[in-house]
Parts: C-alpha cells; sequence; structure tokens
C-alpha cells in the first residue's frame, strides 16, 4: 500500500510538524520511503512517498481455502523445504520464513529474485534462497495434474 505524507515547517517552533508522519511510520511496516525537499511561495514542506504493508493485515492466518490444489500443493512443498532446511541449520523454521511467507510466495508467484521484495521481509532473504523457491514453485506447476 501506498501513502503520501505532507510535512511542514514552522518558522516560529523552528520545526517540521512532523507528528503525523512519525505516528504513521510507528504504526506500519514500513517498505520504503522516499523525500524531497519543497520549498514554495516561501512555504518549506518535506513530502514524504511511502510504501508500507498494514501491520494489522500481518496478523492474520492465511487463508488456505483461497488457494488452488496447485498453490496448496506448492504450499505444502515449500513448508516441507523450509523445514528440513532449518532442521539441517539447527534452527526454528520461523527464522527461514514464517507460513505467512510461503503464502505470500505462492499467491506472487515469483519469477525473479527481484519479485521477493514485494513479499514482506523477503526481500534480504531472496539472494539467500529465492533460486531453491523459485525452481520449487516451478517443479510443482510442471507436474501433471493426476
Amino acid at each position: 500500500m501506498f501513502k503520501l505524507i505532507l510535512v511542514r515547517f514552522d518558522r516560529d517552533s523552528g520545526r517540521f510538524e512532523d507528528d503525523e508522519f512519525n505516528k504513521f511510520c510507528a504504526e506500519q511496516n514500513i517498505v520504503r520511503i522516499e523525500k524531497e525537499f519543497i520549498n514554495t511561495g516561501g512555504e518549506i514542506y518535506y513530502s514524504f512517498f511511502i510504501e508500507y504493508h498494514s501491520r494489522k493485515a500481518g496478523n492474520e492466518k492465511p487463508d488456505m481455502a483461497k488457494l488452488s490444489e496447485r498453490e496448496l500443493e506448492q504450499y505444502n512443498r515449500l513448508r516441507d523445504w523450509r523445514n528440513e532446511l532449518a532442521a539441517n541449520e539447527g534452527i526454528p523454521a520461523y527464522i527461514i520464513m514464517y507460513n505467512s511467507q510461503i503464502y505470500e510466495i505462492v499467491k506472487r508467484q515469483p519469477v525473479a529474485k527481484a519479485d521477493f521484495a514485494a513479499i514482506k521481509g523477503m526481500k534480504g532473504k531472496a539472494d539467500k534462497y529465492g533460486e531453491q523457491i523459485i525452481k520449487l514453485l516451478q517443479e510443482v506447476a510442471l507436474e501433471p495434474e493426476e
């Protein structure tokens, strides 16, 4: 999701009126912020273009009923792969990926490492796991249906 916030500079107080901006950032999962300095008619602003994920949406469990048979098979294979990888590395499975991230991967069907940037918490993990995940998704997609 995206939001644009203008933050005005108050000459009397000598500070930016950034309470709304700070509150919004504290309540959301911020993906990216682009800022631009604006000076128009003697008024000074910062314009913030914010890409974010709602924290409320992140707490919901994946709706497995919304997965097709192929997507469900991909989900199960990815989850099994993640669990095996975690066991081999001696770490909890959620450190590698949450179930909600597996769900998002299956729904978005990434075909390149760059596609993982749109999935919360996966941008940094794409270099390590991206190729394996894409290969697994493709293997399941190419299997003949029974």
